[in-house]
């Protein structure tokens, strides 16, 4: 047992590098196949984990960072924007999380709601107030816009500007990214509370996959500062 309550995780390297290089006292653990690296930021116990792109990857690493002794989460990472008036390097804090990919239209359902599940998953509220108000004073320095409003998930990296208004118009999402809902599902599920924080790195159009390599490091250290902000 790891014995830790706050779990920050992110999909890929660049998005939990900075704080890992932050961490005092750090030492590394394995929950499961996850590697895990303890430690303290700002004085707070945390477990720091990279899950790897995708909803599956998302929704193994929340149970097992659980299993470890999580009790609540905290995932941040970039996404693609999908709402008019966004710019690249804006950040979005999740009120709720849909899997845009799900159809099960068919049987009556709203897209991207499962059988037997809701639609979305509620982001907990307190966590998600106090993540709004770092990345408020974060963003303020730079004259970032901090929006607040549904994630979008889904197993497609969005590079279409066509299908980004569809996912805005049928969703209501701010924005784009592959694992968010997941990790809300699962986090759910398992009783722990959560928010999610993510930084735009591009527009999710034609030029996605350009924008996304060039921004990603600034936008993963405003992330980093929101999370450090947040724990103070």
């Amino acid at each position: 047992m790891i014995g830790a309550m706050l779990a920050i995780l992110g999909a890929i390297e660049t998005e939990v590098a900075d704080n890992r290089s932050l961490l005092e006292d750090p030492v590394e653990l394995r929950a499961g196949h996850l590697a895990v690296h303890q430690g303290r930021l700002h004085g707070v116990e945390v477990l720091l984990a990279r899950c790897g792109v995708g909803k599956v990857n998302g929704a193994m690493a929340t149970t097992l960072l659980r299993s470890a002794g999580a009790t609540s989460l905290l995932f941040t990472g970039v996404a693609g924007g999908v709402a008019p008036a966004q710019r690249v390097g804006d950040l979005v804090v999740a009120t709720d999380l849909v899997q845009h990919d799900v159809d099960v239209t068919a049987l009556g359902r709203p897209p991207g709601q499962l059988l037997g599940e809701p639609r979305s998953w509620p982001a907990d509220r307190a966590m998600s107030e106090r993540l709004l108000a770092a990345a408020d004073a974060c963003a303020a320095r730079d004259r970032r816009q901090v929006h607040e409003g549904r994630i979008a998930s889904g197993d497609q990296f969005v590079a279409s500007a066509p299908r980004a208004a569809a996912i805005h118009t049928d969703f209501g999402a701010l924005c784009v990214e592959m694992e968010g809902a997941a990790v809300a599902q699962a986090a759910t599920t398992l009783g722990m509370p959560f928010a999610v924080l993510r930084a735009l790195s591009d527009t999710a159009d034609h030029g996605a996959a350009q924008d996304f390599p060039a921004f990603l490091v600034g936008s993963a250290r405003l992330m980093a500062d929101v999370v450090q902000h947040y724990l103070r």
